[in-house]
């Protein structure tokens, strides 16, 4: 009897087993299609907004890019530019290109506090916050001494060898003198020639460098810096400042040069002094950067200060 009943009770345990099996929910192949494709689609609209965020992404960071490069130029070529004498000579005569320009940089000022007609004693202007500067001078540089009268204006030429620190007294005279001259720290520069020796005389001491467009081994177009090196009697290796630009000597970036009455003057003309303003023309080359094709442009305008 027991045996029976359990007999019995396995049977009604199978019985439920299997009418439960029978009616447990599931997925039928048409259900399982239309969850595929809804879930495709809908990746895919993932994947096409995410790309399409990152394409946007890329060109931001292109244009920012290209800002920073125009805003360096923007920024290095009028300090250099700015305080040029042409009627001196201060831009090389026929070196005023369309894709480069030579000129004499002023790479230090100073009064004359004393010293020899061959070597003279300076004291260099303060940097800014009345910070002291270093008189980095090297055989070959030109110191030029102001020469003026009420009526006239000269700078003269001398040829520099060398500068060193050097201790002493200057006694240059006014209230503000200790505010615009570094009287504290003495320089000594020694002249390759010789000059009379007259104190409080201006002193401007320059290198001649050039800027130009060039082809960097990349294939793109940088704005560069080369150096006088007076050992070698030669420029140096040409060093980037910014870039990469579109290509030079095109209708794209360039030098321009135009006079007084606000005449172009054409490349390499050897009337500089007649050179009144500069302006570099300059447009972002997008090519180093697939993603994007947008190009930014600047114009740079210089008015040089010393015309005479």
């Amino acid at each position: 009897m027991p045996e029976l009943a359990v007999l019995t009770w396995s049977a009604v345990l199978k019985s439920w087993a299997l009418k439960a099996a029978r009616t447990r929910p599931g997925f039928t192949f048409a259900e399982l299609a239309i969850t595929l494709l809804l879930g495709g689609i809908v990746l895919g609209i993932v994947s096409a907004v995410g790309s399409r965020l990152q394409r946007r992404l890329a060109g931001q960071a292109d244009y920012l890019f290209a800002q920073d490069q125009l805003a360096s130029a923007a920024e290095v070529l009028p300090i250099d530019l700015r305080g040029l004498s042409p009627g001196s000579d201060d831009i090389a005569a026929g070196e005023a290109r369309d894709s480069s320009i030579q000129l004499r940089s002023t790479i230090a000022n100073a009064v004359v506090c004393g010293g020899s007609p061959s070597a003279l004693t300076l004291a260099t202007y303060l940097g800014a916050g009345a910070r002291s500067t270093a008189l980095s001078v090297q055989d070959g540089d030109t110191a030029w001494l102001l020469s003026a009268s009420d009526t006239t204006e000269a700078w003269q030429p001398v040829r520099l060898h060398a500068a060193r620190r050097t201790t002493g007294i200057c006694s240059l005279t006014g209230a503000n003198a200790s505010t615009v001259f570094d009287i504290a720290h003495l320089w000594t520069a020694d002249l390759r020639d010789t000059v009379p020796l007259v104190q409080r005389t201006i002193v401007r001491i320059t290198r001649p460098v050039r800027f130009s467009f060039y082809r960097a081994g990349d294939s793109h177009w940088y704005l560069g810096l080369r150096s006088w090196n007076s050992a070698s009697r030669q420029f140096n290796t040409i060093q980037p400042i910014s870039g990469p630009f579109a290509p030079a000597g095109s209708l794209a970036t360039r030098f321009e040069y135009f006079d007084n009455a606000g005449n172009r003057l054409s490349s390499g003309t050897s009337d500089t002094r007649a050179i009144a303003r500069v302006e570099a023309v300059l447009f972002s080359d997008p090519s180093p950067r697939t993603i994007s094709t947008s190009r930014d442009s600047i114009v740079v305008v210089v008015a040089l200060r010393n015309r005479r």
